[in-house]
C-alpha cells in the first residue's frame, strides 16, 4: 500500500519498487546509444561492401568469384579426426594452411629436410639438436607444430576415425628411419613397431562437395604416438661355471634408457642395440667368484625381472712348470708387470659400440694341442706362491701363422717383456681377444680383422717355456674361458 508522508509543509506519495529476483539492475538498463550506432555502421558498410561486390561480378561478368565466395561461405571446415580407446577420445583438428604447405612439400619432395645453416652460437647448438632428429621431427621443429602425442604402453588399441569418411584420404607413418605409407586409417589401428620409439602419423584427407553450392573440402592432420611397452629381459644361462660369460637380452628398452641391477654378483650392466629388435648387456662371472645362488633383478621404468643366478662349483686344474730362471728374472718382475698395466689398462678401457663378433669362435692355431686350460692354478719352478692362468695355451712352433679368432679392431700390437709380441683385438662391447708371445706381428693398431685373418707368427717371446701361442678373451678386465667360445656360440641370433 502507498503511504504520504509530510514534511516542511509538502505531501510526498512513496510506492514499493517490485523486486526481480535473480536479476541485476544492468539487466534493465537499455543499451547505450554508441554502441547501437556502432553495429548499426557496421551492418551498414558490410551490406555495401556484399552490393557491392556482387554488383561488380554482375557487370564485369565475374561470376566465378562470385561462387567461390559462396561456396567459401556455404561450406563447412574440415571434420575432426577422432582418435578413441577405453578412456579417452581426442579430436585432432587439421593443421594451418602454411604448416600444412610446408608438410605437402615435405611429402613430395622425397621426405628430405635437412637442417639449415645457421651463423649464432645459439642457432648452431640448435642445428645440432635437430640433426639429431629424424627428418619429420626437424620439419615440425622448425615450423613450431607440436603434435597431440599419445603414449603407448602395450598395443595400439586406439580407434582412429572420421566422423564424415573422407572421399580419398593418403596416411603416412615415420617411424625412426621407415616411412609407412597406405589409403586407409587401417595401416594406424593396425600399425605394431617391433621396437619403442615415436611414431609421427600424417593423414591427408579430402572431401567431395555434398552439395552443388558447396565446394570440396580438405585438410592435413598430423599427431604422434610414442610407444613405451614394458621391458622384457632375458638371460642366456641362469645356471653358469666361474669364468664364464651371461649374456642379457632385452626388448622395448630405448637406447639410453636406465637399467637397474640389483645382485650380490659384481655385475655392471651397459645394454646397447644388438640387431633390429634387441638390446645386450654382456656380464662376465670371474673365475674367483663363490658358488652359490644369486639373486638379480632387472628394472627399466615400471618393468623389473628377477633372475636366480647360480654360480656353480668348479675345480681348476693345478700345474707346475719348470722354466729357465734367467727368463722369469727377465719377464716376471715387477717392472714388467708395471710395463704391462700402464701399457694395457688404457686400451681396456676402449670399446667399440656395436658387437662384431659372429657366431664361434675361430682356433688361432688350428689343429693345435692343448698345453694349459684357463684357470688352472701355476706354480713356476719351486715358488710357493701361484696364479691363475688367464687363457689358453696352445701349442705352436715358430713360424705358424697365428689367426684373428672373430671380426674386430686392432688396439694394441707391440712388445712387452712380460707377453712378448702382443696383439689386442676389440670385438665390440668390450669383449677382446689377446695373444702372446708371438714371434713377428703382422697387423698394427687400428687394422679390422676378419676372422681367419693372419695377425702374425707364433713364438716362445716373453715370459714363456716353450714356442706357443697364449690365447685369452676378457669382457672389461674379466678373463673367460675361450675353449667355451670355441665349442659354441657367445650369442644368441638377434631377432628377426
Amino acid at each position: 500500500m502507498p503511504t504520504a508522508r509530510q514534511g516542511n509543509g509538502q505531501t510526498y506519495s512513496t510506492r514499493y519498487q517490485p523486486v526481480h529476483q535473480g536479476r541485476s539492475r544492468a539487466a534493465h538498463r537499455k543499451p547505450r546509444p554508441g554502441i547501437l550506432r556502432v553495429f548499426r555502421l557496421l551492418a551498414i558498410m558490410l551490406f555495401l561492401f556484399l552490393g557491392t561486390f556482387i554488383l561488380t561480378s554482375l557487370v564485369t561478368g565475374n561470376s566465378n568469384a562470385l561462387a567461390r565466395m559462396t561456396r567459401a561461405v556455404l561450406t563447412p571446415g574440415a571434420p575432426q579426426l577422432l582418435i578413441r580407446d577405453a578412456r579417452n577420445e581426442y579430436k585432432i583438428s587439421p593443421v594451418n594452411r602454411k604448416n600444412s604447405q610446408e608438410l605437402r612439400s615435405f611429402i613430395f619432395t622425397g621426405f628430405d629436410y635437412g637442417p639449415d645453416e645457421t651463423n649464432t652460437d645459439a642457432d648452431r647448438t640448435s642445428s645440432a639438436e635437430l640433426h639429431n632428429q629424424y627428418p619429420i621431427q626437424r620439419l615440425l621443429s622448425r615450423v613450431g607444430y607440436s603434435p597431440q602425442t599419445l603414449s603407448i604402453k602395450q598395443e595400439f588399441s586406439q580407434l582412429v576415425s572420421f566422423g564424415i569418411p573422407p572421399t580419398s584420404m593418403e596416411v603416412y607413418l615415420f617411424f625412426r628411419n621407415e616411412i609407412y605409407s597406405s589409403y586407409s586409417l587401417e595401416e594406424i589401428n593396425l600399425f605394431a613397431p617391433e621396437n619403442d620409439g615415436l611414431c609421427i602419423v600424417l593423414v591427408d584427407a579430402r572431401w567431395k562437395a555434398e552439395r552443388s553450392w558447396q565446394g570440396d573440402r580438405s585438410g592435413l592432420y598430423c599427431f604422434a604416438a610414442l610407444f613405451d611397452r614394458p621391458a622384457f629381459f632375458s638371460v642366456n644361462t641362469e645356471d653358469i661355471d666361474p669364468g664364464e660369460l651371461l649374456v642379457f637380452y632385452a626388448e622395448y628398452l630405448l637406447p639410453g634408457e636406465s637399467v637397474t641391477v640389483q645382485s650380490n654378483l659384481p655385475l655392471s650392466l651397459q645394454f646397447s642395440p644388438y640387431g633390429r629388435r634387441q638390446m645386450i648387456a654382456l656380464a662376465p662371472i670371474s673365475y674367483d667368484i663363490r658358488p652359490g645362488t644369486y639373486g638379480t633383478t632387472l628394472s627399466a621404468g615400471d618393468a623389473s625381472q628377477y633372475f636366480d643366478i647360480t654360480v656353480k662349483d668348479k675345480e681348476f686344474a693345478i700345474q707346475y712348470v719348470s722354466m729357465d730362471p734367467q727368463i722369469v728374472a727377465e719377464t716376471r718382475t715387477e717392472e714388467t708387470n708395471k710395463e704391462f698395466q700402464d701399457r694395457i689398462n688404457p686400451v681396456l678401457a676402449g670399446q667399440l659400440p656395436e658387437l662384431l663378433w659372429e657366431g664361434r669362435a675361430a682356433l688361432p692355431v688350428p689343429e693345435s694341442r692343448v698345453l694349459t686350460l684357463f684357470g688352472a692354478r701355476r706354480y713356476v719352478n719351486d715358488d710357493v706362491n701361484s696364479y691363475r692362468h688367464s687363457g689358453l695355451d696352445l701349442e705352436a712352433p715358430i713360424g705358424t701363422e697365428v689367426r684373428a679368432v672373430n671380426n674386430g679392431q686392432v688396439m694394441f700390437a707391440d712388445y712387452l717383456a712380460y707377453t712378448g709380441n702382443t696383439v689386442l683385438i676389440e670385438h665390440g662391447l668390450g669383449l677382446k681377444s689377446w695373444y702372446y708371445h708371438m714371434d713377428e706381428l703382422l697387423v698394427s693398431p687400428g687394422d679390422s680383422v676378419a676372422k681367419d685373418h693372419v695377425i702374425g707368427l707364433a713364438g716362445q717371446t716373453g715370459f714363456s717355456a716353450e714356442p706357443h701361442l697364449h690365447l685369452t678373451l676378457s669382457v672389461g678386465a674379466v678373463y673367460i674361458n675361450p675353449v667355451t667360445a670355441i665349442n659354441q656360440a657367445l650369442f644368441a641370433e638377434p631377432l628377426p
